[in-house]
């Protein structure tokens, strides 16, 4: 009797065990696609989340989540602008000429493309300062390091400098970069602005 009813119990384990793996719990895992959004991405709630997303996007190489980060007119705020320190201005005229959140893309994506295998883009934010701040905007300059571990021959892998943002919330409460102004600490100092210059031709 007892043996009867221990292959009673063994035929109800094994039933089981078919039903779970009929279920698919086993499966190999589908890969995300490369399209979609990075959970590193934070909604910007508050300004300063907007720099951290910048620093995230870099990390992950994440151009949707990089252009996140500045105005879309479409959603209520002024069109972003950029304002290049003033020697990648003189130097890269016809770049800087037209330059727009379209832009921006183009030459992150172009970043990527360049980098040397196995290696990511780091930026560094130091000493971020609030100037001022209201319900529809606010104000902050940092100085920053961008490292690019790019395979272009004469152009340097990191760029230092300061940069002032001004930020606007839009229609859904995000806040994005609507203006950026790039300045140089030192005359020689090869900026952000120059990486976009040399990578958005």
């Amino acid at each position: 009797m007892a043996n009867a009813a221990c292959r009673v119990i063994a035929w109800v384990a094994l039933g089981w065990a078919a039903g779970v793996a009929g279920c698919g719990i086993f499966d190999t895992r589908e890969p995300e696609s490369p399209s979609q959004l990075s959970s590193s991405f934070i909604p910007p709630s508050d300004p300063p989340i907007v720099f951290q997303n910048m620093i995230n996007a870099f990390r992950d190489l994440n151009t949707v989540n990089y252009l996140r980060s500045f105005s879309d007119s479409s959603m209520g705020t002024a069109p972003f602008h950029f304002e290049p320190s003033s020697q990648s201005k003189a130097k890269y005229a016809a770049v800087f000429a037209g330059w727009n959140r379209q832009s921006e893309q183009q030459y992150f994506e172009a970043m990527k493309a360049q980098l040397m295998p196995g290696t990511t883009m780091v930026l560094e934010f130091f000493s971020l300062t609030q100037q001022g701040i209201s319900a529809d905007s606010a104000q902050y300059e940092t100085t920053y390091r961008l490292s690019v571990p790019h395979a272009v021959p004469g152009v340097p892998v990191q760029a230092n400098g300061r940069a002032q943002f001004v930020l606007a919330p839009d229609r859904s409460r995000s806040w994005t970069v609507i203006r950026w102004i790039d300045l140089a600490q030192n005359p020689t100092d090869f900026t952000w602005s120059d990486l976009k210059g040399t990578f958005g031709q």
